[in-house]
């Protein structure tokens, strides 16, 4: 279709479309000098409340960086609350779509253009981004503190459920978040395969 045409289905302007066609966020290729656009139909619907703004902005920015970094109370447990429900969501495209209102982002980076992809109707696009491995490089051990809190908080994991389905002590799951020095990497494997993380690198033992 035109862009015209899909600028109308999406609810934006012809102008923010050929943007994103330019930054590839939406499949298009020119014919006599115009774009046609080859995504599929784009969703428009809002089966479930839309986000608020704060919202919205903490969530992409928890797409975009991969983790729930400047977010605290309340805004943090419900942005992990719904990264879980988009890993774990059968078609996560079509949240996403509803979160939004099926409006695009007025910007793109990491995670707003996943939510483009969404109201382009690319599901497979974002099934794929959101199941992706995770991989994570934790030389220090603040990195591996964040990921593991983070993570556990994805998964909705208290520490007591973490060191049991990882078959480690609790204190090693307290120890870690506090960025404590410890010696047991076998430990620490067990509990990031239990969050499905696998480590490009581990902070180096103490033997002191």
């Amino acid at each position: 279709m035109n862009v015209a045409d899909y600028a109308d289905l999406a609810g934006l302007s012809p102008r923010r479309v050929r943007a994103l066609v330019r930054a590839g966020a939406i499949p298009a290729r020119k014919v006599d000098g115009r774009w046609v656009v080859d995504a599929p139909r784009p969703l428009r619907r809002a089966a479930r409340r839309p986000l608020s703004e704060t919202s919205r902005r903490a969530l992409v920015g928890a797409l975009h960086s991969k983790s729930l970094d400047g977010l605290s109370g309340q805004l943090r447990a419900r942005t992990a609350e719904r990264l879980r429900l988009l890993r774990t969501a059968e078609d996560p495209a079509e949240l996403l779509v509803d979160w939004w209102a099926g409006q695009a982002p007025t910007h793109l980076d990491g995670g707003s253009n996943l939510v483009v992809h969404a109201i382009a109707g690319n599901s497979a696009r974002v099934r794929e981004v959101l199941h992706r491995p995770r991989r994570a490089y934790l030389r220090y051990r603040s990195s591996l503190a964040r990921v593991v809190r983070d993570e556990r908080a994805v998964q909705g994991l208290t520490r007591d459920d973490l060191a049991e389905h990882a078959g480690v002590d609790r204190e090693l799951v307290a120890m870690i978040e506090r960025e404590a020095a410890t010696n047991d990497i076998g430990g620490i494997r067990k509990i990031l395969r239990v969050l499905s993380v696998e480590p490009t690198a581990l902070p180096a033992m103490d033997l002191r």
